[in-house]
């Protein structure tokens, strides 16, 4: 790097240049076990930006990375120069519904384009399970498939013609127009389209022959450069071979090239994709068996009835399917205890003469699938190994089904300890007929090797993620990880299959294309990656010159990671974090729970993550998060961990945090970064002092308690006034815009509420009466305690204190670990005559606190499990009941469910309650010092 390159790359471009330490390392990584530190890191603003950041590296000889979501499972998104972070280029430029084709820029989402085109009735069809936030940038780049791979094939069957920037800035553009000559001067950009074609014709001739023979038969196959696709007869095609009606690419159109390539031949500027007819129906067939392998052996035959779907999951993803936050709520369409299921979908689109559904009516295509399935259930209960059969028509149902398939990677790694399932040997094609022999023989490899393993995705075509469980920082278990590769590969080729088969080469697969292809075919590939990138400098060591899949530079997790002793500024010995994150076996095991795969991306559903869904910074994910912590806590920011988890730096990425904790539920890996956080806090407090702003809101519940009453009207008076406002903002950051919350002139008593009645046919309740409910809106507590009394309740306020819920958003952890002892001590003793009373919240975010904060933090751990047994949320008490029923004031009520509620309760009762649908709506800004 010189200092003239960084200059002149900031000049040139409008938009953001990063080189310091900590944005380059969030860009190391992506969803794969691989990292390496760019030379600096530019996000575009548009396709003007984009062009002059290449010229500017390419005269400086600096390589380029092109970058989307970087969900990448191989390693192909990173890079040693400069990464391209395209998310800003996100325009979709034309939808053709008379042509069924869309046009998109590279930071497009999946998700994004389908919502778009939904009411044309259409979609684009490969599906892959990162489409809340995959790009058409990295699905091009990718070949990107997903579970229907059976019927829709990959993404280079979809993709009609591109508009690509070569590594020096030239742009080419692939179609079918015809091309012009090549010192044409009216159209610059099919002039070096005609170049490239010219220059390519002898490589294809000379390697016809090689390419027909070496370039496997199987659907999914994303290896190398797609030569294949300009030689008949050499296994391109499948999707036109079965969809006739599609017109063909022209022979010159290299778009087929630039699918696949994973950014080392240029960077895609825009893609025209074709769009299909969306299904109007669909339904499901569960069908459970008692071992893997008989569910992998029943394929074929259940290939026959034309799904559009079969997936597999394995016991391991099933049980941690119940049990997960993110899923436990959907997963109850897994009955018993299944060693495998197959997930077998049928659409009205594939249903085929051969498999008549409902002649008599033929205009129904949702009693069509419904009959379809149901025979087809029937049909299969007789196989071997089937234990059950299930079939779902409800879409709601379905949805839940195709979530929890979703979150399969993060299910699979959701374990504690540096013990996961690693991505090497996940992307193999084999025959269907061979697929239960391939994975009988890799389960052998892994047990004589004492590692264990899980297996999912997609039966139909013959790709199983097979991830064996190991801890890349033992040297002992890099070896297995080469040993165990290297037998998958040698028995998929012996399979006719292909090693990568939906993630691509990357770093983990590119060491062995040279084997896969023969050395002519290799040559070729070199031949054509020099065509278009002749200095090489576009994301060198993928495809072509690969490193060692264990090149220990590149492994994230190596044997040469190390988590530092963090110490205290103000004592010798080993500090501690506060929160004791028993759950991910302690703070840095939380942290490295993160696989990558950022699923905290996604835009536009559910609630992880708001600072991000605002920014689309990367630094403002939770992937980012955890990323920035994993490097400071490794030593990789600063020798010194404590000053590096205590630094400006670090701060500025975890203060956009609101903590509402939608990470912890909607995470598949529960990367709980709101905790994360205030431990991250409090060690900054240690080390330099807690700030003002900090004090102020943390002791905001003794504020209250002296303000609230006589002096509630003044201080309302006092706050509105601008030069109180004034130094509110200067003395504690407050900013002087924000009216501060009214007091209550009359806090909350034990007098105000209707007295206990010892003789209360249901029993005692204890009503916790949190901070802002005794001091700032007493009539909650008054409403909430009438109607238990009215229900046959005794109703105890508890009076114990402040959950400390804002000492746990400033950070003051020790501070609330103190106090919160003091309240769990006084509720647990609290005498109402029953032990077990149900504590009965009103606010979600305190009983969040009771029940899942202050048990990680406070020392007395059995105390606080005996009080987080009993705190309930009050809308579930009163569902469980069953003897209320409410009448919302207004037509037609939304519910917008809190995020502390969503994180570690249940939101479905007060929806039931008030009979109306939940409002997905995003963020409310109230959580945490925000609100």
């Amino acid at each position: 790097m010189t200092p003239s390159f960084l200059d002149q790359l900031r000049t040139a471009l409008r938009g953001k240049v990063h080189a310091d330490l900590l944005t380059r390392g969030l860009y190391a990584t992506d969803a794969s076990h691989y990292q390496q530190i760019p030379t600096a890191v530019a996000i575009p603003q548009d396709e003007a930006d984009l062009l002059a950041a290449l010229r500017v590296a390419h005269a400086h000889g600096v390589p380029v990375t092109p970058r989307g979501a970087a969900t990448a499972l191989s390693g192909q998104t990173f890079g040693p120069g400069l990464v391209l972070d395209l998310g800003r280029l996100n325009h979709i430029l034309e939808i053709n519904p008379q042509k069924a084709t869309a046009r998109v820029q590279p930071g497009v989402v999946c998700d994004h384009l389908n919502a778009a085109t939904e009411d044309h009735g259409l979609h684009f069809a490969p599906d892959p399970a990162t489409g809340s936030r995959a790009t058409f940038g990295g699905m091009i780049g990718n070949n990107s498939s997903g579970t229907r791979s059976v019927v829709y094939g990959k993404t280079i069957d979809h993709v009609v013609s591109c508009r690509v920037a070569l590594a020096d800035g030239t742009v080419a553009r692939f179609d079918n127009a015809p091309l012009p000559a090549t010192h044409a001067t009216h159209d610059p950009e099919a002039a070096v389209a005609a170049r490239l074609y010219a220059a390519l014709q002898p490589v294809i001739q000379a390697n016809r022959n090689a390419i027909v023979k070496r370039f496997p038969k199987v659907m999914r196959r994303v290896s190398g450069y797609n030569l294949d696709a300009f030689v008949p007869g050499a296994g391109h095609g499948w999707f036109y071979q079965n969809n006739p009606a599609m017109p063909p690419l022209a022979p010159h159109n290299l778009t087929p090239l630039i699918v696949g390539s994973e950014g080392t031949l240029g960077v895609l500027l825009e893609a025209t994709v074709r769009l299909v007819p969306a299904p109007q129906a669909a339904a499901l067939a569960i069908v459970h068996f008692d071992d893997d392998l008989a569910a992998l052996r029943a394929v074929p035959q259940i290939l026959t009835h034309h799904p559009s779907a079969v997936e597999l999951l394995d016991r391991r993803v099933l049980r941690e399917a119940a049990t997960n936050p993110a899923t436990r709520a959907m997963a109850g369409w897994v009955k018993q205890d299944p060693a495998a299921v197959l997930i077998v979908e049928f659409c009205d689109r594939f249903l085929t003469p051969e498999n008549p559904a409902n002649p008599a009516d033929p205009a129904n295509p949702t009693q069509q699938v419904a009959q379809h399935t149901q025979r087809f259930a029937t049909t299969i209960a007789n196989t071997p190994g089937v234990t059950h059969c299930s079939v779902i028509t409800c879409p709601k149902r379905q949805r839940d089904v195709w979530e929890t398939r979703k979150l399969g990677l993060g299910l699979i790694s959701n374990v504690q300890g540096p013990v996961k399932g690693q991505a090497f040997v996940e992307d193999a094609c084999v025959p269907v007929n061979q697929l239960a022999d391939y994975i009988a023989g890799l389960q052998a490899a892994c047990r004589e090797r004492g590692v264990d393993y899980a297996l999912y995705a997609h039966a139909s075509v013959g790709v199983i993620h097979f991830r064996p469980e190991l801890n890349l920082q033992r040297p002992e278990h890099v070896t297995f990880m080469r040993d165990i590769a290297e037998h998958a590969f040698v028995d998929v080729v012996a399979r006719g299959g292909a090693f990568a088969g939906e993630h691509g080469d990357g770093v983990v697969r590119g060491v062995f294309i040279p084997r896969f292809f023969g050395p002519d075919v290799y040559a070729a590939f070199k031949q054509v990656k020099t065509l278009f990138d002749p200095d090489h400098l576009m994301n060198p060591g993928k495809i072509v010159d690969a490193p060692a899949m264990d090149d220990p530079t590149l492994l994230r997790y190596g044997p040469h990671y190390r988590v530092a002793e963090v110490f205290s500024q103000n004592d010798s010995t080993p500090h501690p974090t506060a929160f004791r994150h028993d759950a991910q076996g302690g703070f840095a095991a939380a942290v490295e729970q993160c696989n990558g795969v950022g699923a905290c991306l996604k835009i536009g559903s559910g609630t992880m993550c708001p600072s991000y869904m605002a920014t689309r910074q990367e630094s403002h994910g939770v992937r980012g998060r955890a990323n920035a912590l994993r490097l400071a806590m490794s030593g990789q920011l600063g020798s010194d961990a404590a000053q590096s988890l205590a630094s400006n730096e670090l701060h500025d990425v975890l203060d956009h945090c609101l903590s509402c904790k939608a990470c912890k539920a909607e995470c598949p890996n529960a990367v709980d970064v709101a905790k994360l956080k205030a431990d991250v806090q409090q060690l900054r407090h240690d080390r330099h002092g807690v700030s003002r702003q900090a004090k102020f809101i943390g002791s905001m519940p003794d504020h209250a308690s002296k303000v609230s009453g006589f002096f509630a009207q003044p201080a309302a008076w006092l706050s509105q006034l601008g030069f109180v406002r004034a130094l509110m903002q200067k003395r504690w950051g407050i900013d002087r815009r924000r009216p501060l919350p009214a007091m209550s002139s009359r806090p909350l008593r034990e007098r105000h509420l209707p007295k206990p009645n010892p003789a209360a046919p249901r029993g005692p309740v204890v009503l916790f009466d949190d901070t802002y409910t005794r001091h700032f809106e007493p009539h909650l507590a008054q409403h909430a305690a009438t109607l238990l009394t009215q229900l046959g309740y005794a109703v105890h306020l508890a009076n114990a204190g402040c959950c400390q819920r804002p000492r746990l958003s400033q950070g003051l952890l020790r501070d609330a670990a103190a106090h919160g002892a003091k309240t769990l001590a006084k509720l647990d003793a609290l005498n109402v005559g029953n032990p077990n009373a149900p504590i009965l919240c009103l606010e979600p975010s305190c009983a969040s606190a009771l029940k899942d904060d202050l048990p990680d933090l406070v020392s007395d751990q059995a105390l606080a499990q005996r009080v987080a047994d009993r705190v309930q949320l009050i809308d579930a008490f009163l569902a469980n009941t069953g003897r209320v029923t409410l009448k919302p004031e207004h037509a037609n009520p939304l519910v917008h469910n809190h995020c502390h509620q969503k994180a570690v309760f249940d939101t479905n009762p007060q929806v039931d309650h008030l009979t109306a649908p939940a409002c997905d709506a995003g963020c409310c800004g109230m959580a945490g010092a925000f609100g």
